[in-house]
């Protein structure tokens, strides 16, 4: 009776490319250099892709020692040096005749069934490294936006304060921040505290301001964004039905008539009034980083607004894409306009990456008015229809 030897085969969907890929990825975490890394990439591109899915036969390189190394110009002791390197790392292994001779027939060749037996392994070191990546590039993005803030703060100061003490060692101490290119190199662990010391800053130059009657929400670059009339005739971003065409349902907002009820002047937009009328998943950032202690300022909802976007699927260069146009605060209370559309008794939003970059172009086109937004999304919040 014949027996039919099963091996290893890559999960449903996966291909050699795929694994090649995954290699390339993670090749500095296992201890790959280039110069291996393309030698398996050689290895593995000359086996059959069948060969990797199939339980009845291995993915084997049966080319010879000499031809591999022309191919990738190297000599022929650089090449065994090569593959007996991926075999200490437990990438491949080497099953060839007494002389070194690999035959087809006879199974004998480099063997790249190990791969497969660890590449959940390796998808796994590939996740943690993306979540790493993604974890210190938030941490970078964060500091970018207290960067910003202490910009704007700064151009605010009189001409008076260069003298005062207090603002003599906050300027000191922001002359000592790492560059922004600089910061990869921190570590999670130093990096975290520069944040920390960042936030606290911050919070000293604000606290500053407001004893001297210059709050950081009146400087020159503010909250006023928000209550700009930035198109010539009146139009309410609270009330078009934004789901998931949000060009489409701007259009038929333009289209609607302007409700009955006068709408009252949009109350002053401090830190508290915006709590008051965000959506729960601002709110609820907001709750989470705030410091109890302390009044909720500007800068509270910028970076609350920043960390929503990943939890609304908003890709960050969305953000970044509005920048020059609308600055921190200006997309700040774009993001509260699209959070508070997903609780909309009528039309909630399905889509809100859409629909902020619908907000962002009509920023850039001059047709974006929240005096409007704010006075439509108040009268919500107050039951008014």
């Amino acid at each position: 009776m014949n027996v039919i030897q099963t091996h290893l085969t890559l999960p449903e969907g996966w291909t050699k490319g795929a694994v090649m890929a995954l290699i390339s990825e993670v090749a500095p975490h296992i201890g790959l250099r280039p110069a291996r890394l393309a030698v398996l990439n050689y290895i593995i591109g000359r086996t059959r892709a069948s060969d990797w899915t199939s339980p009845h036969r291995e993915p084997v390189f049966f080319g010879t020692q000499d031809l591999a190394a022309v191919e990738l110009g190297k000599t022929s002791r650089q090449l065994r040096t090569d593959e007996a390197a991926l075999a200490k790392l437990g990438l491949i292994v080497k099953r060839v005749a007494a002389n070194g001779a690999r035959y087809g027939r006879a199974g004998l060749g480099l063997i790249l069934t190990p791969l497969i037996a660890r590449l959940e392994e390796f998808i796994a070191l590939r996740d943690r490294l993306r979540a790493e990546r993604r974890h210190l590039r938030a941490l970078k993005d964060l500091r970018s936006l207290r960067l910003r803030h202490m910009k704007r703060c700064i151009a605010a100061l009189p001409s008076s304060a260069i003298k005062d003490p207090e603002i003599v060692k906050i300027l000191a101490s922001f002359d000592k921040w790492p560059r922004s290119d600089a910061l990869s190199r921190l570590g999670l662990e130093r990096l975290n505290a520069h944040l920390k010391a960042s936030s606290d800053l911050c919070n000293s130059l604000d606290d500053w301001l407001e004893k001297h009657g210059l709050s950081s929400d009146q400087p020159v670059e503010n909250f006023r964004p928000f209550t700009q009339n930035t198109r010539e005739e009146t139009q309410t971003v609270e009330t078009p039905p934004a789901v998931d065409n949000s060009e489409r349902h701007a259009e038929i907002a333009q289209s609607e008539p302007p409700s009955s009820i006068p709408c009252p002047a949009p109350p002053a937009l401090t830190p508290e009034n915006l709590y008051r009328i965000a959506g729960d998943g601002l709110r609820m950032m907001l709750d989470a980083s705030r410091d109890q202690n302390r009044p909720l300022k500007e800068r509270d909802i910028i970076e609350a607004a920043w960390a929503l976007l990943p939890m609304l699927d908003i890709h960050a260069s969305v953000w970044h894409e509005g920048q020059s146009t609308l600055g921190d605060h200006g997309l700040a209370f774009c993001l509260l306009l699209v959070d508070a559309q997903r609780d909309h008794p009528s039309y909630p939003v399905r889509n809100p990456g859409g629909l902020m970059r619908e907000l962002i172009r009509r920023a850039k086109a001059g047709r974006l008015d929240f005096d409007a937004s704010v006075a439509a999304l108040q009268k919500r919040r107050n039951g008014v229809r």
